[in-house]
């Protein structure tokens, strides 16, 4: 079918539907299997191909037409749903009177929503609804949010699918686009297409990975020591324990994109808190372990739990107190103790 063929809102199926199953964390008690079980099955909605005519988009990344936001700006629509009328308003003049306006004449292809420019929601919610247009690419233009362009981990990924033709939108400037091709996403986020993230983590490490590397496998732990919230406050004494089983200690966001897949590409156990860098497991290979230190009480945030089942990596974790202050399980800080923390490594290292 030629892509001149949609009408607008058309859809067709790029994805069919699939249902998820999560194995058990290896160290799994039972007094914390509520904090697992309602994510043991998931129905993975099919992934379809969004046609829309004559879309205007802002440069923060917003869609909007006829005078109205449109969802797909949005991962969820509840997200729209807390911009109030006087915001919408103000929105809408600024971007429909007082910024410039260019056309596009090209298809454009658009992977984003207001989710998307942190590390986590790129490689596991964008780059997958890249993936499955990858053989399509030379159809369209890439087009993104000006703030994306200073993002090291988004132009570094996007080499790997040699795209062409991508365009950043200008600060302060309004591109109204006469066709926008959308995949809707792989997966809620938070979750996976068991197939589809392990394209993308394929197509990352062909280009990136460390093949050079014959080694056993590195024990890695990343720190959130410089994270404004969800540090661990007794990190001298983890990174005591840590360093008696022969782990590194690595700052992420010391490393370029590149540097990352190559570092984690030589690793076999990862070690951190619930955080962005956890993501990285996606480049550690098959068959390797990870134990997340999380809040005792946290049973939403399970992203890093699902991914590793989706990549079929042996999951550990280690349940923590939160230190005082903010209580809410996805901002505060923890302690860990590092006894229990001890017997965790043990059991892992035998994985």
């Amino acid at each position: 079918m030629k892509w001149h063929d949609f009408q607008d809102n058309a859809l067709t199926t790029l994805c069919r539907e699939t249902v998820s199953r999560r194995r058990l964390p290896v160290n799994l008690t039972q007094e914390n299997l509520n904090l697992f079980n309602h994510e043991l099955e998931r129905v993975i909605p099919e992934t379809r191909l969004l046609a829309l005519n004559d879309v205007r988009v802002s440069s923060e990344g917003i869609l909007f037409r006829r005078h109205k936001m449109l969802t797909e700006s949005f991962a969820f629509p509840s997200n729209m749903e807390q911009w109030k009328r006087r915001s919408r308003v103000k929105f809408l003049v600024n971007n429909y009177v007082l910024r410039r306006s260019r056309t596009i004449e090209r298809d454009v292809l658009w992977i984003v929503d207001d989710w998307s420019n942190g590390y986590f929601h790129w490689l596991t919610d964008v780059l997958t609804r890249l993936y499955v247009m990858r053989d399509r690419l030379d159809d369209f233009v890439l087009l993104l949010p000006r703030d994306y362009e200073a993002r090291d981990f988004v132009q570094s990924s996007l080499r790997c699918f040699g795209i062409k033709a991508v365009e950043f939108i200008r600060q302060n400037e309004v591109l109204r686009c006469r066709r926008v091709f959308m995949p809707t996403h792989t997966a809620p986020s938070g979750h996976y297409n068991e197939e589809i993230i392990r394209g993308v983590r394929s197509v990352l490490l062909q280009t990136y990975r460390d093949a050079a590397y014959r080694g056993e496998g590195e024990r890695i732990y990343i720190s959130r020591g410089r994270a404004p919230k969800r540090k661990i406050l007794n990190e001298a004494a983890v990174l005591d324990v840590l360093t008696e089983f022969g782990f590194q200690t690595i700052y992420a966001e010391d490393l370029p994109f590149e540097q990352q897949v190559k570092t984690f590409s030589r690793a076999r156990y990862l070690v951190s808190n619930h955080g962005a860098g956890l993501t990285n497991m996606l480049f550690i290979p098959q068959g390797g372990s990870l134990l997340e230190l999380r809040h005792h009480t946290d049973r939403v945030n399970n992203c890093y739990f699902t991914l590793s089942s989706a990549l079929e990596l042996n999951y550990f974790y280690q349940t923590c107190q939160a230190g005082t202050g903010n209580q809410d399980p996805h901002a505060a800080d923890i302690v860990a103790d590092p006894g229990t923390l001890r017997e965790n490594l043990k059991l892992m290292l035998q994985s």
